[in-house]
């Protein structure tokens, strides 16, 4: 068995997470009704409090900019540290298909 350190590790895991918001921000940007249950989902998760109010305000923040595509996907996709661990919690769950997910990580 090939061991691989963990940082390696989590940078693909953090490269699959990142191929799979790329495919979600086309799919919201094509679909811009699947915003009320992902704002939905947004605004439960913090209520509940399985979110802090840092991670709530930088999500909304990101869905404001869904009007201008090219921001949208800019702050989504971001390679800074905050931003993949953020999509590591995503509230887009149930956005893609099991057929989506599976042709956005072979892509």
């Amino acid at each position: 068995m090939l061991a691989r350190p963990r940082k390696q590790r989590r940078s693909e895991v953090n490269q699959r997470i990142r191929k799979l918001h790329e495919a979600i921000a086309d799919k919201v940007l094509a679909n811009p009704d699947l915003l009320d249950g992902i704002e939905a989902k947004l605004k439960q998760r913090y209520e509940s409090k399985m979110m802090r109010y840092g991670s709530y305000m930088l999500w909304k923040s990101i869905l404001e900019t869904v009007n201008q595509p090219d921001v949208f996907k800019a702050l989504l996709l971001a390679e800074d540290e905050r931003t993949a661990n953020l999509r590591r919690e995503t509230i887009f769950t149930g956005v893609l298909t099991e057929e989506e997910r599976t042709s956005a990580l072979q892509n």
